[in-house]
């Protein structure tokens, strides 16, 4: 059991990269030109001062709002390109950019929530001077990403003041994704999930960097919002559930949730474009009103 604890701690710190050479092989976008998007090449400095690679995307409205985009684990900037380009009809830009201990950050570890806030105002900071306008910032996360961005804008308000948050296909617990990837694979989650969140409360009290520490409720940060939160989630999420999503919906004042039929963990954006083009066509609307 404290074998298998431990191989869970590895993998949420080094999670497999996805480099160019992983997608490469996967036969998926290397490029924005590949998406038939139009980007430049930047390197953003995270809040360590380690570097990560990423792209601006052009988008199509030239007076709208900026975006950033942060990926889930196990994933990267090559990811964020396809959300990227469902951006594009709402955006003026949209930048994206590998998290610690993905891609090709020179970042070694992830560390679960424990910085990766800090990393998004960082990558905020390194935007272009005038890029985002008086249309203001749309911070997007998927899965891991999204509980990422829902602190960030918890934390600093400010980021998202004439903006608003995306969160698709959030967890709101620490183990709630854990838990599902373990269920997907017939893993037991006893006793070694406890064994883990034991670890990070260890880690945690001796100021050691494992992960963020367990009993945050992303509600919370939700709760704390004042800007527009649209949350996409699939009813077929077996990793994240709906009811995750439901919660932190409820929990904003100005919340809201798009329930995507078919929608699964991985397949969410894809699982019905007319749904997500559809809310996602509302929630941008909303930005910049007042409620």
């Amino acid at each position: 059991m404290a074998l298998g604890a431990g191989a869970i701690l590895w993998q949420m710190n080094k999670p497999r990269r996805k480099t160019l050479g992983v997608v490469l092989a996967m036969g998926g976008a290397v490029e924005p030109a590949d998406l038939e998007l139009e980007g430049e090449e930047v390197t953003f400095n995270l809040s360590d001062g380690s570097a990560s690679p990423g792209w601006i995307v052009t988008g199509d409205v030239a007076n709208g709002p900026a975006a950033v985009v942060v990926h889930g684990h196990r994933d990267s900037r090559f990811g964020s390109l396809y959300r990227a380009q469902m951006l594009r009809p709402y955006c003026s830009h949209i930048a994206v950019f590998d998290l610690p201990g993905h891609g090709d950050a020179q970042a070694k570890r992830c560390l679960m929530g424990d910085r990766e806030a800090e990393d998004i105002h960082a990558v905020v900071d390194g935007l272009p001077e005038g890029m985002v306008g008086e249309a203001g910032l749309v911070l997007l996360g998927y899965s891991m990403g999204a509980t990422f961005v829902l602190k960030a804008a918890a934390l600093w308000p400010e980021l998202v003041e004439r903006g608003g948050v995306i969160a698709c296909a959030p967890y709101r617990w620490w183990d709630e994704g854990l838990r599902g990837q373990m269920k997907r694979r017939a893993l037991p989650t006893w006793p070694m999930v406890p064994l883990v969140a034991g670890v990070l409360h260890a880690a945690s009290r001796m100021n050691l960097s494992l992960g963020e520490r367990p009993g945050f409720d992303r509600a919370d940060d939700a709760a704390a919002l004042q800007s527009p939160l649209l949350v996409l989630h699939g009813d077929e999420d077996t990793i994240c559930p709906l009811s995750a999503g439901q919660a932190i919906a409820e929990a904003a004042p100005r919340g809201e949730l798009a329930v995507i039929e078919g929608g699964t963990h991985n397949q969410l954006l894809g699982a019905d474009y007319d749904a997500v083009h559809t809310a996602l066509s509302g929630f941008f609307k909303k930005l910049g009103k007042q409620p």
